[in-house]
């Protein structure tokens, strides 16, 4: 029976995309489409940057106040080009090889990808958050101080904390669990366990996500061979980020999967396919603010 691997590779590569719009815990962050112009060919993107007059008095003689816009497009480089490739050899049967492609490549964006792009921009929002802070709790009420603190920070610069999402560590969660008990919403069950707050949403990220550097592993070189990232010497664990969507945007320039059929692939008799990612996230200058980083000391 003819192979019809590659008419499934669509498939593949929409199922790849629900993976990581869905899994990375960074995921409600995005960038306006329209305020993003072409990648050029050396990962350079332009982003629209807006400047505009405030308000002014209206005079009921003249009418109204002229002011003005100004719109440039900043040049930004994306840092992370990324990319695997996987062979299945040709001997597997047609329907266990569709079903052996599609776990392979989905369960790789969850389990390699996914956790990869969130190190990358937890550590990041890290470098160029507008408050950091070295700390260490040794008991439930130094991590609540330590969260209202970051409160006050993100309320001084604007934002509404129903519109922040605070990203933590189970044990971080479990502190604040036994800090303020009463915090549980009525209509949640009386088991102590919480989805926001303070009104802002919790995101309970895994260890091995949140850390303030990593080393990229390039997949080649001895020791490296298995790809993905480590936590760099200088780097340390977060305690918990607080949040304004607003404060930085992701960038997704090329996504894509690509299938060879054995005929085609001149390495192996095997079905090859290779998966790439061009990303970044970017901190907006003036919302740096918008950000509140917690690590240990």
């Amino acid at each position: 029976m003819a192979n019809n691997l590659g008419n499934a590779v669509t498939k593949f590569t929409t199922r790849l995309d629900k993976v990581l719009e869905t899994e990375p815990k960074t995921s409600f962050l995005n960038m306006n489409g329209d305020l993003v112009g072409e990648l050029k060919g050396n990962g350079e993107v332009k982003i629209a940057k807006i400047a505009m007059d405030g308000l002014g008095d209206y005079d009921r003689a003249v009418g109204f106040p002229v002011g003005s816009v100004t719109l440039d497009w900043e040049t930004v480089s994306l840092n992370y080009e990324r990319a695997r490739e996987f062979e299945i050899d040709v001997m597997e049967d047609e329907e266990h090889e569709l079903l052996v492609s599609a776990n392979l490549m989905a369960e790789f964006a969850r389990a390699m990808v996914a956790p990869e792009v969130d190190a990358i921009r937890f550590a990041k929002l890290t470098e160029k958050a507008g408050t950091k802070k070295a700390e260490t709790f040794t008991d439930e009420k130094a991590a609540l101080d330590a969260v209202l603190l970051a409160e006050e920070a993100l309320q001084d610069a604007g934002a509404q904390l129903s519109s922040c999402k605070l990203c933590l560590t189970s044990h971080m969660k479990t502190l604040l669990r036994k800090a303020q008990p009463w915090r549980i919403g009525q209509s949640e069950a009386p088991n102590g366990n919480f989805d926001t707050f303070d009104e802002m949403q919790l995101i309970v990220v895994p260890g091995n996500r949140f850390l303030t550097a990593i080393d990229l592993l390039d997949g080649k070189t001895t020791g490296e061979e298995a790809g993905g990232y480590k936590q760099a010497a200088a780097g340390v664990p977060i305690n918990f980020m607080a949040i304004h969507p607003s404060a930085a945007a992701v960038l997704n320039k090329h996504e894509k999967l690509r299938y060879f059929s054995p005929d085609v692939n001149q390495d192996k008799e095997a079905h090859k396919w290779q998966y790439r990612l061009f990303h970044d996230v970017f901190v907006y200058e003036n919302k740096a603010g918008l950000i509140y980083s917690s690590y240990k000391a």
